[in-house]
């Protein structure tokens, strides 16, 4: 995708909170800056995600409203259809769909992830649904969405931690989110996949977007902003196959599988958190002064394989989240000054 400037910046968020409050963090959001704002969709963590899109939608004029992400398992192809046909009329074009195989959504009710093979069949009914075509379901019977009065046009964009689902999505979604570390070798790497994977498809790389999603801790003492990502790059090594590692990484990152608390998931500070050293927090998030924070997300806004930056920040402990904070000092100290890098 041909651009000029830096690419856009969007901000990904736990909806943990009332929904009142998350609709005015997506107005704060808005208003310092951001393009997107992406909410997560755990049941079992958030409440439910079409209604804190629809409300964040209503309090907001220009900024995107995404899925950030959902899952085939939890949600059948009429329902997340229909929510995103919903929210893209609410919206007034607005709506993305970030989609992905599962995790904490369905390790949390005992299922596992959707297999990429069945990934694949449910966008494309989704995608039929929302162009008002019928479309065939798993059970055989056929169906339509026939309350939609015009085919809704939204660009579905996949999650992917490993080479696998990376090739793949880039074989079948408008974009690819990658979940793969904030260093150089690893992003690298995983625009790499993303070439790879839009040339076994046939598609030329400029028909994938590329979106690089980070954890970032936002702090002028570097210790505290490690341990806002901590917990998040945690979650990272949870899905990251340990055999990508080598020597003491491998071991974290097992350490960590053994460990993890999945109802922990979206906590601030779980015990299994502190098992990630730091040199496993600089590779897989940017953390740091507001200063170290900018010159990073500058190198990758300005890097012209990246379509889109989401940042992520951790949501604090319960009763003391850093969110409205983190919104107002990201948009004073670090949007203003991406473009000047």
């Amino acid at each position: 995708m041909d651009r000029t400037g830096a690419a856009p910046i969007g901000l990904a968020l736990w909806g943990t909170e009332p929904v009142r409050t998350m609709a005015d963090y997506a107005q704060l959001a808005e208003q310092v800056g951001f393009e997107s704002i992406w909410l997560v969709d755990t049941q079992l963590i958030c409440p439910e995600l079409y209604v804190m899109l629809a409300a964040c939608a209503m309090a907001t004029e220009r900024l995107k409203l995404a899925s950030g992400v959902t899952v085939p398992v939890t949600r059948h192809e009429s329902v997340t259809a229909s929510g995103l046909a919903t929210l893209q009329e609410l919206s007034g074009g607005r709506a993305l769909a970030g989609i992905s195989t599962g995790h904490s959504a369905l390790r949390d009710i005992g299922e596992q992830p959707a297999r990429i093979a069945d990934l694949a069949e449910y966008v494309a009914r989704v995608r039929q649904l929302l162009a008002g075509e019928s479309t065939v379901f798993g059970s055989g019977s056929e169906g339509a969405l026939t309350w939609l009065p015009e085919p809704a046009s939204v660009p579905f964009h996949i999650a992917a931690s490993g080479p696998r689902l990376t090739r793949a999505a880039a074989g079948m979604a408008d974009g690819v989110i990658l979940l793969q570390g904030a260093a150089p070798d690893l992003v690298d790497d995983a625009i790499d996949l993303v070439r790879q994977g839009a040339a076994d498809a046939g598609r030329l790389e400029s028909d994938v977007e590329r979106t690089v999603w980070v954890y970032v801790g936002l702090h002028d003492d570097q210790e505290r902003a490690y341990d806002q990502v901590r917990a998040r790059v945690s979650a990272v090594l949870r899905m990251l196959d340990p055999g990508r590692l080598e020597g003491d990484d491998r071991a974290v990152a097992e350490a960590v599988r053994r460990e993890y608390d999945m109802f922990a998931h979206a906590d601030s500070m779980p015990k299994h958190a502190a098992l990630v050293p730091e040199r496993l927090l600089d590779r897989y998030a940017i953390a740091g002064t507001p200063a170290q924070v900018t010159a990073r997300i500058s190198a990758l806004a300005n890097d012209d394989r990246i379509d889109r930056v989401v940042v992520s920040p951790q949501i604090g402990a319960p009763g003391q989240s850093i969110t409205r904070n983190f919104i107002a000092a990201f948009g004073e100290h670090v949007l203003p000054n991406v473009e000047k890098c």
